[in-house]
């Protein structure tokens, strides 16, 4: 349990566990670090990094506008921190459009790419209202009914869904907002064709409205692969921890990021 501390730049909170690969883990706004709770199933051959996005559960607030690009930079922050070179970098819904960047920005720093639940930038009717949702959610201050909703819709467990909501309700309800905003206005697009290192997609089978994404990740980035999780939407980490697990542990094998068994 440590904090990502720069002058003039908010605290961020991480944790780092395991040994291995270095990956870090990026979470969807506002749920933080207990995201990726049950991925622990691959700190054998993994250094697992876990964190909170600025504004989001114990990270530090700011009051200067929000870019992808600095949420990006905060990724590096956390590496630099933890004295890693390079990482595979691994982002879960909107986190992952903040890995794509980070991908984009530092390529130097990136051995490989996992995107899960991933799009390139909001064009589908439902994902939009999805962020419109949570822009009025919390420029409302509704962080109750938000952190019960994220809660319910990531854990089955009442006591995994009970510690994620407490740590939702640390978030910045102002600094969320503008998080949602920066995800409704991304695009990598026009730019996904720089990303050299191979990319691993995982999606549920159920998360119909994303799944076309995937396309256009296929045609521009030569090394990429697609997985589906049966019976599964769009919570992939948390609600199908263990087949998602041996996926990533099957492919980072296969590319030798870490050791194949």
């Amino acid at each position: 349990m440590s904090f990502a501390i720069e002058k003039n730049q908010p605290s961020i909170y991480y944790e780092t566990i395991g040994k291995g690969t270095a990956v870090i883990l990026i979470p969807p706004p506002g749920v933080g670090h207990l995201t990726f709770r049950y991925q622990v199933g691959l700190m054998d051959v993994c250094k697992l990094i876990t964190f909170d996005i600025r504004g989001d559960c114990r990270s530090g607030r700011s009051s200067e506008p929000m870019t992808m690009t600095q949420l990006a930079y905060d990724v590096k922050r956390v590496l630099d921190a933890n004295r890693i070179d390079k990482a595979v970098i691994c982002g879960y819904s909107n986190g992952a459009c903040i890995a794509q960047e980070f991908a984009l920005i530092y390529p130097e720093r990136t051995s490989g790419l996992i995107l899960i639940g991933a799009y390139f930038e909001v064009r589908s009717f439902l994902l939009e209202k999805e962020y419109k949702l949570g822009i009025w959610a919390a420029k409302n201050e509704l962080m109750t009914l938000l952190a019960g909703a994220l809660a319910k819709n990531h854990f089955s467990n009442n006591q995994a869904a009970e510690e994620l909501y407490r740590e939702i309700k640390r978030t910045d309800p102002q600094m969320l907002a503008n998080q949602y905003h920066v995800g409704l206005k991304y695009s990598s697009a026009d730019r996904l064709h720089r990303i050299k290192v191979p990319l691993f997609l995982i999606y549920g089978s159920r998360d119909y409205y994303i799944q076309s994404y995937q396309y256009l990740f296929r045609r521009v980035i030569r090394e990429t692969e697609v997985a589906y999780i049966q019976q599964t939407k769009h919570q992939v980490p948390t609600k199908a921890p263990h087949e998602c697990n041996a996926l990533i542990r099957e492919w980072m094998g296969r590319k030798k990021l870490i050791p194949s068994y």
